[in-house]
């Protein structure tokens, strides 16, 4: 048989044995030769097989290895959610052997609260193509509850119904921890709240002693003085009695200034009287230029806890201003947005890299601001640049103005 001539059929070779005896020797040499050919390539076929089906069975034992003892429980569901298949972490997790929880309903082992989120799981399984249906919900397990995470992926089989392909990742654990770290930060929040209402009761009882006490030594001074000038001839023309005076009027002013810082009695009018009040005796404390524009801001506009809080903070914001901007000037809005209560300070200092400050870790005027609005709920910003000045953003719950929460 040359190279040229077609190859038989394997049926046509069958044929041809049939007839042997009719063949001459050459046809018959043909026909082993073409039949010898067929076995060498059916054995080498084989042989191929034979090797595939040990690579097969290969990655076969290593699925199941992987799908077995995954981290991660695994769920086949039928149509009516009915457990098909699970994985080994699955049974441990629901501590039932895996024959005992394959023809369960997976309905069966959530429990009754979480009972209609798990089947408004499996509705949306059913009716969506979505890639991936999320669920989160409580099982019961052989001697607890846990908090489990289902995540569904539907898998579309033309000649089968469909069936869902369900993971299922034990979260119990880590909403422990949420918790605990909420319970921390309501905790933290709660204690930092404490201390600032200490230390505003602190800054009272100061501000008091500087008025009942030095302040009504300094007035005492000054009629001792005022009565010493009246009965010595000339006294009033004297440089020295003048700058004496005059020292005694600054610190009577200055007395004054620490006195309203400590305690604002003008946040009983109202907050927006306070601070108008306090930005211009800061203005001309310290000698920059300060503008204080109110909207929307009535006096029964915020609860009295946080008024005094956001007080708190427009008096560190210029502090701020005064130690370390060196600006010339100042500007304070507070204002009524619907139900918040906006406060902005704006100057137009030299500004600092917010990034190398956030690397540093937030100073201590920084850091008290923000607690103070985390703690009534609010929120701060700050906005600064090196040579364009900087921004404090503070909005906080404008309450009902009545309300107290310690």
């Amino acid at each position: 048989m040359s190279a040229d001539t077609p190859r038989r059929s394997p049926n046509a070779l069958m044929e041809e044995l049939k007839r042997l005896r009719e063949l001459s020797a050459h046809e018959r040499q043909s026909l082993l030769h073409e039949i010898s050919t067929y076995q060498e390539e059916l054995l080498a076929q084989n042989e191929a097989l034979s090797h595939a089906q040990t690579t097969l069975e290969e990655v076969r034992d290593r699925f199941i290895e992987l799908y077995d003892f995954s981290p991660t429980g695994y769920f086949t569901l039928d149509h009516n959610g009915v457990v098909r298949e699970c994985n080994l972490t699955a049974s441990s997790l629901l501590g039932k052997p895996r024959h005992a929880i394959q023809g369960l309903p997976f309905l069966a082992f959530v429990e009754s609260d979480d009972r209609g989120a798990y089947m408004d799981f499996l509705r949306k399984s059913r009716l969506t193509d979505q890639a991936e249906i999320d669920a989160e919900l409580t099982i019961r397990c052989s001697q607890e509850s846990r908090r489990v995470q289902l995540c569904c992926r539907v898998r579309h089989d033309p000649n089968r119904m469909r069936e869902f392909f369900v993971s299922l990742v034990d979260v119990t654990e880590r909403r422990r921890l949420e918790r605990e770290h909420e319970q921390i930060a309501r905790d933290r929040a709660a204690l930092a709240s404490r201390l600032l209402s200490i230390q505003d009761e602190e800054r009272q009882r100061i501000a008091r002693n500087l008025h009942d006490d030095i302040g009504q030594q300094v007035t005492a001074l000054r009629l001792r003085l005022d009565t010493l000038v009246s009965t010595v001839p000339d006294a009033t023309s004297s440089p020295a009695v003048e700058r004496i005076l005059e020292m005694l009027q600054q610190l009577d002013r200055a007395l004054h200034f620490v006195a309203s810082e400590l305690h604002p009695a003008a946040l009983d009018l109202g907050i927006a009287v306070a601070m108008e009040q306090f930005v211009r005796e800061w203005s001309a404390n310290f000698g920059v230029n300060a503008e204080f524009h109110a909207a929307g801001i009535e006096r029964d506009t915020l609860a009295p806890h946080i008024a005094t809080h956001v007080f708190r903070i427009a008096q560190e914001a210029l502090h701020n201003v005064a130690k370390h901007a060196t600006a010339r000037q100042v500007t304070v809005l507070l204002e009524r947005r619907h139900d918040d209560v906006v406060l902005v300070v704006e100057d137009n200092g030299r500004g600092f890299d917010l990034e190398s400050a956030r690397n540093r870790g937030e100073g201590l005027g920084l850091l008290s601001m923000r607690e103070r609005a985390q703690i009534v709920g609010g929120s701060f910003e700050v906005d600064s640049r090196p040579g364009n000045g900087t921004s404090i953003f503070v909005h906080v719950p404008a309450g009902d103005g009545t309300t107290h929460v310690p």
